[in-house]
This record gives structure tokens, C-alpha cells and sequence, in this order.
């Protein structure tokens, strides 16, 4: 899957980043960035994330269900 940095334009098959920035609680920045651009946020201080491939966050979702939801042993009525 390619990716189009979303400040200097360039296609890249890595995972992208994702640089934000809050002022007052609005968010003035947020934006999916390549690797170079992610490297020169974090100079400036910016929060950076990398971002995780859909494949990967939709098994980790399934794996945190399971193990956030414990086996419950069906009750008796007598």
C-alpha cells in the first residue's frame, strides 16, 4: 500500500506518522507525515505517532476483547 505524505508530497510504502498539535484544547494540526517529516516534528518539539497497519490494529483488537472479557461458568438455578 502506497502512502502520499501529506506535507512534502513524496509516495512511500512505509507506514506513515502521525504529527498533531493542540492550542487551548482545538487541534490546529493533524496531519500523516513520512518518516523525514516525522524526524524533523519531532526536532521541533511536535508530538509524533507512528501508525499502525490496519491487519495489525484489527488482530490486536480482536486479541483485547478476548482477554478484557474473563470465562464466565454458566450459574445453576435450584
Amino acid at each position: 500500500m502506497e502512502f502520499v505524505c501529506r506535507r512534502c508530497n513524496r509516495f512511500t510504502k512505509h507506514r506513515p506518522y502521525r504529527v498533531t498539535t493542540e492550542d487551548g484544547g482545538m487541534v490546529v494540526l493533524n496531519m500523516l507525515v513520512c518518516a523525514s517529516c516525522a524526524r524533523l516534528a519531532k526536532e521541533l518539539g511536535l508530538p509524533v505517532v507512528k501508525m499502525e497497519s490496519p491487519r495489525k490494529a484489527a488482530k490486536a483488537k480482536d486479541i483485547g476483547d478476548s482477554k478484557q472479557q474473563p470465562a464466565q461458568s454458566p450459574r445453576s438455578i435450584r
